[in-house]
C-alpha cells in the first residue's frame, strides 16, 4: 500500500496533458538523482560542521529583562509547567502529559499500539550512542553527550509517545517516511523536536532570579535548557533522523531555541564557553539546513514555506555577519515581504481557509516583523551590501539593495512598506472578529494546534481526573493520579496572537481583547523596545471589515421566491428559536470575502457564515468541506460549532470524516462530495465555488455551485430567530425534508467535537439531550 503522502498521485497525474505529465516526470528524475548524491555523501562523512564561517561563536541579543510585575502575574503557571518539562513531561498533540524516554510503554491510538523498544543504560562518556547514531558522526555525537551536566535522562526525539512508533536515527532525513503504518504520526515527534518549552523555562529563571516563591534556583533551568539543547544535538546529527524530514519544523525549533538563549542572557544567565560553540555551530547548521531545503513551490507553497522564511531569518539576525550570512537576512526579509503578500488576502484572511493557520502563518509574521524592526545598524546595513551571488537557486535573491520605506511613526525608515503593516493590522482584526464570545475562534478548515512562540499558553487548571472524564482520548491515561493537577491548553484561545500585534500597533482595541495575552505582548514590546506604530486607520474610522454591505437585498427576496416554488426535497427551512431580547440589538456585521467567513456579531448574537474559496489557490490543503456552514453562539452558549480535525496522516478515515460535509452544519446534496477526498489527504481541490450574493444587517444569501448542481442559501436574522432557508438545483438535498415536529437540533453533525489536534470530547457531551438541554435553558424554549 502507498504511504499517505503518496495517494492521490495517480488520479492526479492523470489529470495532466502529457507536456506538462513529461516535464514533472523529467524534474522528478533530476531531483531523484540529487537525492542520491547527497544521501551518498552524507552516509560516508560527518555531518556537523567541521568549521564555521566566523571566527568567535558569538550571537547577537534582542529581549531585554521583563519587568517584575509583568512576570509575577503569571508565577504558579509558570512554575507548574516548568515542573513538567524539568521532568520531561509534555502534553503534545492530544498525548496527555507523558514523561518522554527511551524505552516507555506507550497508550496506544484509537487500539493501534507499537510495542516500546528498550530503555536505554545512559553512560556520561556516551557509550550509549553506539549502534544509535550513524558511524562517522558518532565520535562528534558522543563528545557533544559528555558535556550534558548532571543526572539528565536523554529524551527519545525520534519516539511517537502516542502509539509507540519510533522512527531511527540512522535513516537519512530525506528517506524517512510518513503514513505508512496505521495510527503512527510523524507530527508528534515533529510537535517534541519544535522545543517549544525552551522560552517558558527562560521565564521561569527570570522569575527565579527574583526571588519568586514555589520556584526553583536559577540554575534549574538554565541547566536544563543547556542539557536539552545538547541532548538533542548529539542525538539527532544535521540530516539524520525524522527531526530533520521537515524544514518547517526545523526552522520552529531553531527559532525557539534562539528566543530561550536570548531571555536567559537578559535575566543574566551566563553559559559555558564549549556550549556557545556548540549552540552556535547547531545555529549555523539549521540555517544551512533551511536553505538547502525550502519547501517552495511557485503553485502549491504555503505556512511551511513561511515559516522556513522566517526561521532563517532568525538565524541570520542572530549570527555574526558573513557574506553568506548576509544573504541569508536580506533573503528572508525580502521572501517575508513576499509571503505577507502572497498568504494573506487584502481582508487579512490567511490564504489557506483555516483560522488555526491563519494564527501560526500570522505569528510568524508578527514575530518576524518585530524582530526585522530591532535589527542594530550594521545588520540593517547588510540588507544594502549583501551578494546576491550566495543565493542563486529559487526563488532568487534579488540584485539590488532591498527598498526602505519611511516608517509608520515618522522615525527613520524600515523594509517594509505601508501596505505591509495594514496587511499585519487587519490579520488581528480578522483574529478579533472570529472569536466567539467565549473567547475561543471559529474552527474553520483544519486545526493543528500549530504555534511559532508559545511564550503564553492558555491552559485551564484541573485535575486528571476531570481531565479524563471531559476527553474521551484519555480513556486510559494513567500518567498523573486522578487528583493532581492537569494544565489542559485550550488551543481554540488565540488572543495570545492580538497581544502580539498590541505590541506593534497602538490600538486600544487589540490590547481590550488580548485575554490573558499580556505577558507575549510584554516579551515582544522588550524587542521593540517600547516602540508602536500608529493605526492605518483615522481616528473614529471603521475597520475594513465592518465597513462592507455586499450585494442587494434583493437577492433574499429572490432566494425566498424560489423557496417557494421548489418541491419539498428540493428545499429546506430550519428556524432556530432565541426568545428574549431582540437578536439584532447593538449589531455589527463584519465581512473577510477574500477568506471566505461573514459574521454578525450583538449584544446576544454571534453567528459566522462560511462562503468563499478552498484556499491555497484552489489546492485546499487545509480545507474541508464547509462550505455555507454556520457557527452560532446565543448568549455566550455555542449552540452550533465546527467540529474540528482531530487528525492528519495516523487515521486517513477518520481525516476525512472531519473534512465531509457531513460534519458541518451545511447543505446536504445527494451524491459525492463537493469536493473529491480522495486526491490525498492535503487536496480538495473542487470544481465548486461558492459565491457571497448579499451580506448585510438583514441577513446572508449565497451560493454554490459545481458539478451540474447548486444550492442557494438564504439566512435570515429575525428579532427571535435565525431563519435558514436551502433551495437545490439539479439535486436532492437528503436531511430532513418534513419539519414539523422536528426539532432544529436534527440537522447537527453526528460527530465527536474536537477542540485541538489529537482531541475528542467524550460522546456523551456531545448527545442531542445535553445540546436540547443548553438550548432550553440559554433560550427558554
Amino acid at each position: 500500500m502507498l504511504p499517505q503522502q503518496y495517494r492521490g498521485l495517480i488520479p492526479r497525474a492523470l489529470a495532466l496533458d502529457p507536456m506538462a505529465a513529461a516535464a514533472k516526470a523529467a524534474a522528478k528524475i533530476a531531483q531523484a538523482l540529487s537525492v542520491w548524491r547527497h544521501r551518498r555523501a552524507d552516509s560516508q562523512r560527518m555531518t556537523y560542521c567541521s568549521s564555521l564561517p566566523f571566527s568567535a561563536p558569538m550571537l547577537y541579543e534582542y529581549f531585554g529583562a521583563m519587568h517584575e510585575d509583568t512576570l509575577a502575574g503569571d508565577t504558579q503557571r509558570i512554575g507548574a509547567l516548568n515542573e513538567h518539562w524539568l521532568n520531561h513531561r509534555l502534553d503534545l498533540l492530544g498525548s496527555g502529559w507523558v514523561q518522554i524516554a527511551h524505552g516507555i510503554s506507550c497508550r496506544g491510538l484509537e487500539g493501534l499500539r507499537y510495542a516500546s523498544g528498550p530503555p536505554v543504560s545512559v553512560d556520561r562518556d556516551g557509550s550509549w550512542l553506539n549502534g544509535r547514531i550513524p558511524i562517522p558522526n558518532l565520535p562528534e555525537s558522543r563528545r557533544v553527550w559528555r558535556l550534558v551536566q548532571g543526572e539528565y535522562l536523554p529524551i527519545d526525539w525520534q519516539l511517537d509517545f502516542k502509539s509507540g512508533y519510533r522512527w531511527s536515527e540512522r535513516t537519512w532525513y530525506g528517506d524517512v517516511r510518513y503514513g505508512h503504518r496505521p495510527g503512527a504520526d510523524i507530527k508528534v515527534p515533529w510537535e517534541l523536536a519544535r522545543m517549544q518549552h525552551l522560552p517558558q523555562l527562560a521565564l521561569a529563571h527570570a522569575l527565579a532570579v527574583r526571588g519568586a516563591p514555589s520556584l526553583r534556583s536559577p540554575e534549574v533551568y538554565a541547566t536544563e535548557f543547556r542539557n536539552q539543547v545538547l541532548d538533542f544535538i548529539a542525538t539527532n546529527p544535521p540530516r539524520w533522523g525524522v527531526n530533520w524530514a521537515s524544514t518547517m519544523d526545523v526552522a520552529i525549533r531553531v527559532a525557539n531555541w534562539l528566543v530561550a538563549h536570548d531571555l536567559f542572557r537578559g535575566h543574566r544567565a551566563e553559559f559555558d564557553p564549549e556550549f556557545i560553540a556548540i549552540f552556535a555551530r547547531s545555529v549555523y547548521e539549521h540555517g544551512c539546513h533551511i536553505v538547502r531545503n525550502l519547501e517552495w513551490s511557485p503553485e502549491a507553497r504555503g505556512n511551511h514555506y513561511l515559516a522556513d522564511v522566517v526561521g532563517l531569518l532568525f538565524v541570520a539576525a542572530y549570527l555574526p555577519r558573513t557574506p553568506q550570512i548576509d544573504a541569508w537576512l536580506a533573503f528572508g526579509i525580502q521572501e517575508l515581504v513576499a509571503e505577507v503578500r502572497c498568504q494573506f488576502t487584502p481582508d487579512g484572511g490567511n490564504f489557506e481557509a483555516s483560522t488555526s493557520y491563519h494564527r501560526l502563518s500570522a505569528e510568524l509574521v508578527v514575530h518576524a516583523t518585530a524582530l526585522a524592526l530591532a535589527l542594530p545598524a550594521e545588520k540593517q546595513r547588510a540588507l544594502q551590501t549583501y551578494d546576491h551571488r550566495l543565493k542563486r537557486d529559487r526563488p532568487q535573491l534579488r540584485p539590488a539593495p532591498l527598498p526602505f520605506f519611511p516608517a509608520p511613526d515618522g522615525i527613520g525608515s524600515v523594509p517594509f512598506p505601508a501596505w505591509y503593516f495594514e496587511r499585519l493590522e487587519r490579520m488581528a482584526e480578522f483574529t478579533m472578529h472570529a472569536t466567539k464570545p467565549s473567547g475561543r475562534v471559529l474552527q474553520i478548515g483544519d486545526s493543528d494546534n500549530g504555534r511559532f512562540l508559545k511564550l503564553n499558553p492558555a491552559v485551564v487548571r484541573r485535575t486528571a481526573g476531570e481531565a479524563k472524564r471531559r476527553y474521551a482520548n484519555l480513556a486510559e491515561y494513567a500518567d498523573l493520579a486522578d487528583d493532581e493537577p492537569y494544565w489542559d491548553e485550550d488551543h481554540l484561545d488565540h488572543r495570545c496572537l492580538i497581544a502580539a500585534f498590541s505590541a506593534l500597533f497602538d490600538r486600544p482595541d487589540f490590547g481590550e481583547s488580548t485575554g490573558r495575552g499580556v505577558l507575549q505582548a510584554a516579551v515582544l514590546r522588550s524587542l521593540m523596545h517600547g516602540r508602536r506604530f500608529p493605526s492605518y486607520r483615522k481616528p473614529g474610522e471603521c475597520c475594513a471589515a465592518e465597513r462592507r454591505r455586499i450585494g442587494s437585498v434583493s437577492e433574499l427576496a429572490d432566494i425566498a421566491d424560489e423557496f417557494e416554488r421548489a418541491s419539498p426535497d428540493q428545499r429546506q427551512s430550519i428556524d432556530i428559536p432565541a426568545p428574549g431580547k431582540d437578536l439584532c440589538d447593538g449589531l455589527s456585521s463584519y465581512a473577510y470575502p477574500n477568506f471566505g467567513l461573514f459574521v454578525f456579531s450583538s449584544v446576544r448574537l454571534y453567528l459566522a457564515v462560511r462562503c468563499g474559496s478552498a484556499g491555497q489557490s484552489g489546492i485546499g490543503a487545509h480545507a474541508h468541506n464547509d462550505q455555507l456552514s454556520i457557527e452560532l453562539s446565543v448568549d455566550r452558549h455555542d449552540l452550533i460549532r465546527d467540529p474540528g480535525t482531530y487528525l492528519y496522516t495516523p487515521l486517513p478515515d477518520r481525516r476525512n470524516e472531519y473534512r465531509s460535509v457531513r460534519a458541518h452544519f451545511a447543505p446536504q446534496l445527494e451524491g459525492r462530495e463537493p469536493a473529491r477526498l480522495d486526491l490525498g489527504l492535503f487536496r480538495l481541490k473542487t470544481e465548486g465555488v461558492a459565491e457571497c450574493l448579499f451580506f448585510g444587517r438583514e441577513g446572508f444569501a449565497g451560493v454554490w455551485r459545481g458539478h451540474r448542481r447548486s444550492v442557494r442559501y438564504m439566512l435570515l436574522l429575525a428579532p427571535d430567530a435565525i431563519q435558514v432557508r436551502y433551495v437545490a438545483h439539479g439535486c436532492h438535498l437528503m436531511r430532513p425534508t418534513s419539519l414539523e415536529h422536528a426539532h432544529w437540533t436534527n440537522f447537527l453533525p453526528k460527530i465527536a467535537y474536537s477542540p485541538g489536534y489529537g482531541q475528542l470530547l467524550r460522546r456523551r457531551e456531545e448527545t442531542r439531550s445535553k445540546i436540547l438541554a443548553a438550548t432550553d435553558s440559554a433560550l427558554h424554549v
